[in-house]
């Protein structure tokens, strides 16, 4: 009797253990596919430079500015300026958050800090450059509000 009491707790524990370990995997691939989707840090200068031919009125003759714009204590990896804006791309998000915290009218949007140009662009225009550059290599997934919204009402664009 004892023995057989053993093998049905042992086929209970490898029940547990089968579902347990299905949902570690669901779960983890889940969390793979959402860091995979939202990762923005890929986006090229180049990029950038293409919204000036597509959304000239937000985004007219930009011009890469690396040199110029990217220091040691502005650690950009690349830097595309307009007369609406300047476009700044980072290799940790931390450095974008700072760079949004610290310069004027700049809004931290994932990998990147966007410093508009006082009175160039409209609320609408300035979401309407945000959604261009959150199109890279996929649809924008919500209206382009989010971090401009925080911007506009005061609040730290990293809080």
């Amino acid at each position: 009797m004892a023995v057989h009491g053993r093998s049905a707790s042992r086929r209970g524990l490898g029940r547990v253990l089968g579902v347990v370990s299905v949902l570690v995997l669901l779960l983890g691939g889940f969390v793979a596919c959402a860091v995979a989707m939202e990762r923005r840090d890929d986006i090229p200068a180049s990029w950038a430079v293409f919204l000036g031919s597509y959304g000239s009125e937000v985004f007219p003759d930009p011009v890469e500015t690396t040199e110029q714009t990217c220091t040691e204590d502005l650690p950009c990896r690349w830097a595309v300026t307009s007369d609406t804006a300047v476009v700044m791309m980072f290799d940790d998000q931390r450095d974008a958050c700072r760079a949004a915290d610290t310069l004027p009218r700049t809004v931290r949007h994932d990998w990147l800090a966007v410093q508009f140009t006082p009175g160039a662009l409209s609320v609408q225009q300035r979401a309407d450059l945000l959604l261009h550059l959150d199109s890279y290599h996929r649809y924008p997934r919500s209206n382009g509000y989010d971090s401009f919204s925080r911007w506009e009402a005061g609040a730290g664009s990293c809080s």
